[in-house]
């Protein structure tokens, strides 16, 4: 004899926002960079790193989308800067202006004070992109000095490393 157990059905699509109950996931998808990358721009460019992007289409308009992304990267003597793009726009941007040093508005960062220092960096933010296209979720970087080195602990040939960037379907 079979048996069938449930405290609750969710729909495919998720919990719509107008049940009261939002927040269920609908679908993850995910990409995991596991070669190295660097760049040495010392400017207020921000560079794409390759390969850490994640396409996500939306079933719902009303969906919201959680990103996630762990960035290990190295340096020496310097400044990484991170940011969270949807496609080309700079998303959730900080506050700020250039003449007090926001020229490197980020999401996140990781300082190097010494030679040969590696770190796991994190972002995470709850977008609303209002639609059902496909969405591209991107990472970049700018560095103010030395070389930004993405999977590998910087100046040496060994001790490596993998970045991620998750995007989560979340009902409204």
């Amino acid at each position: 004899m079979s048996e069938l157990r449930t405290n609750r059905i969710i729909p495919r699509d998720g919990l719509t926002s107008g049940t009261g109950i939002g927040g269920g996931i609908i679908q993850i998808k995910q990409s995991i960079k596991k070669d190295t990358f660097t760049t040495a721009n010392n400017t207020s460019n921000y560079t794409d790193i390759t390969g850490l992007s994640v396409a996500i289409t939306p079933t719902r308009s009303d969906s919201k989308i959680l990103v996630k992304a762990v960035i290990y990267n190295s340096n020496n003597n310097a400044v990484n800067f991170f940011r969270l793009l949807r496609g080309s726009t700079f998303i959730e941007q900080p506050s700020g202006t250039s003449s007090s040093g926001a020229v490197y508005n980020a999401h996140a960062f990781a300082y190097y004070n010494a030679d040969n220092w590696q770190d796991s960096t994190t972002i995470e933010i709850l977008d609303s992109p209002a639609t059902t296209s496909a969405t591209t979720y991107k990472i970049q970087c700018a560095v103010t000095g030395g070389t930004c080195t993405i999977n590998k602990f910087h100046g040496t040939s060994n001790y490596y490393g993998i970045s991620t960037i998750t995007a989560m379907e979340v009902s409204g």
